[in-house]
C-alpha cells in the first residue's frame, strides 16, 4: 500500500499515490484481478472499486483511474477509462449475507438507528425504452454528517459490503441499497427479523411490497404500475408533479396506522437516541442562589406526534420523564428534568448501552456537568464557568 501523497518520477510519470485509510476484500468474490481499498482523502472517507486492466494509477488530485496499455513503463498515456468522481463512493457486489461479527452495530441498534434517520423509497421514472414507459428502483437509504461517516462505514460492513456510500452535500455523505436482489435478500430479512417500530414501518411496508412485485415482474405490467404509483403515493412525500400529472385519477392506498408499539430493545433505544436524541444544558438566571444562576440538564427524544404512544413507553420504560408539545410544529418530546432521574437512570443506562457517533461526545461532556452538579460545584462561579465552556463545545457548538 501507498504511503500518502508521495510522488514518483519514472520515465516522465507522475504518480501521485493516495493514503490508506483501511483495506477490506471479500476475499470469495475477488478474483486476482481485482481489489477495493477505502481511502482518506482531505480527511474525506473514499471507497473505490477497482478492477485492472494492464495496469492502472490513481492521480489524487482528480480521481481519476487511467489505463495503461501493456507494460506501464514503456506506454504513453492512452485513454482516461474511468472517471472516479469525487461525490461518488463505489461498492462491489458482495455475498448475500448479513455480517455481524466484529461490527459496532448490533442488529436492534441498526433498526432503532434507522427508525430514527433511514429511508425506504420507491423511485418511478419515465422511461420510454420500457414497455410500460415506467422504470421502477427501490431505495434503501442513510444520510448522515461527514462527522458520522464511520456509521455508514460500520452499517454496509453489517450488510455484507452492499450498496455505496456517496457525498451527498457539502457536509453529508449517504449510504444507500437500490439492487432489488440486495435489498431482498438483505435489506427485508433484517427488517422483518428486527422490525421497525415508528410510523416509518408503514413505509418499509410499503417498501416491502413494491420489492416483492418486482420480483415477479408486476412491474412490467400496466396495472402493476398504477398499483406500484397508488402505493408510492402514500410513502414519504408522495407523487412529484410529474407523476400526478401522469395519473391524475389514481387512488391512493391507504397508509396503515402503527398502533401500540413498544420498545423492544435495550440496543434499539441506544440506535434511536444516536438519530434522535438530545442531550441538554440549560443555564438560567434565578434569585434562589449567590451567583444568580442554575443549571439544568434535559434528556429529550424528538418523534412525530403519530408516535405519541411509542414516546409514552418510554416513561414507561425509564420510570421518569414527560411528553411535551412544541406549538410549532407536530413535534412531541419525550422529556427527563429531574436530576436524580437522569443520573440515576439515564446515565448509567447510556454508559451500558453505547450511543455512538458524534452525539456519544455530547452525552460524555453532558455527563462531566452532571459530576459537577453532584458535587455542588454548579453552585460557584468557577464551576459555573466549567460548565459554560463545556456547554459552548456541546450539540451545534461542536466543531
Amino acid at each position: 500500500m501507498a504511503s500518502i501523497f508521495i510522488q514518483k518520477y519514472t520515465r516522465g510519470w507522475v504518480i501521485n499515490s493516495c493514503g490508506i485509510k483501511t483495506h477490506k476484500i471479500y476475499e470469495s468474490n475477488l478474483s486476482h484481478s481485482g481489489s477495493k481499498s477505502i481511502i482518506m482523502y482531505l480527511q474525506i472517507f473514499i471507497i473505490v472499486k477497482e478492477k485492472r486492466v494492464y495496469d492502472s494509477r490513481c492521480f489524487n488530485t482528480k480521481h481519476l483511474k487511467c489505463t495503461l496499455i501493456g507494460f506501464g513503463i514503456n506506454y504513453k498515456f492512452k485513454t482516461l477509462s474511468n472517471q472516479i468522481m469525487f461525490k461518488r463512493l463505489y461498492s462491489s457486489n458482495v455475498g448475500l449475507s448479513l455480517n455481524n461479527n466484529n461490527n459496532s452495530l448490533t442488529p436492534w441498534f441498526i433498526t432503532g438507528f434507522i427508525d430514527a434517520e433511514g429511508s425506504f423509497m420507491v423511485l418511478v421514472k419515465k422511461k420510454p425504452k420500457y414497455r410500460t414507459g415506467w422504470h421502477v428502483v427501490v431505495i434503501f437509504s442513510i444520510s448522515l454528517h461527514k462527522r458520522d461517516m464511520h456509521i455508514l462505514v460500520d452499517l454496509q460492513a453489517y450488510f455484507g459490503g452492499a450498496g455505496s456510500i456517496a457525498k451527498s452535500g457539502e457536509n453529508t455523505f449517504k449510504y444507500r441499497i437500490e439492487s432489488l436482489e440486495l435489498i431482498v435478500n438483505l435489506v427485508i430479512p433484517h427488517f422483518d427479523k428486527y422490525p421497525l417500530v415508528t410510523q416509518k414501518l408503514a413505509d418499509y411496508l410499503f417498501f416491502k411490497t413494491v420489492a416483492e412485485m418486482m420480483i415477479s415482474k408486476e412491474h412490467l405490467t400496466d396495472k402493476g404500475i398504477k398499483k406500484i404509483v397508488a402505493i408510492k403515493s402514500s410513502i414519504n412525500k408522495g407523487l412529484s408533479e410529474d407523476l400526478s400529472i401522469a395519473f391524475p385519477n389514481l387512488k391512493p392506498v391507504p397508509r396503515p396506522l402503527i398502533e401500540n408499539k413498544t420498545i423492544p430493545n435495550e440496543q434499539w433505544i441506544a440506535g434511536f437516541t444516536s438519530g434522535e436524541g438530545c442531550f441538554k444544558v440549560v443555564i438560567a438566571k434565578t434569585t434562589r442562589n449567590q451567583i444568580k444562576f442554575r443549571v439544568l440538564l434535559a434528556f429529550q427524544i424528538t418523534q412525530h406526534i403519530r408516535d405519541e404512544n411509542l414516546l409514552s413507553s418510554f416513561i414507561t420504560y425509564f420510570g421518569c420523564g414527560i411528553i411535551e408539545k412544541d406549538s410549532r410544529d407536530s413535534n412531541l418530546y419525550y422529556s427527563v428534568y429531574k436530576f436524580s432521574d437522569n443520573y440515576e437512570k439515564i446515565i448509567p443506562f447510556f454508559k451500558k448501552h453505547n450511543i455512538l457517533g458524534v452525539k456519544s461526545q455530547d452525552f460524555t461532556d453532558w455527563c462531566k456537568i452532571a459530576e459537577l452538579i453532584k458535587v455542588k460545584d454548579h453552585l460557584t462561579l468557577e464551576g459555573l464557568n466549567i460548565i459554560r465552556d463545556i456547554k459552548s463545545g456541546m450539540n451545534k457548538g461542536r466543531n
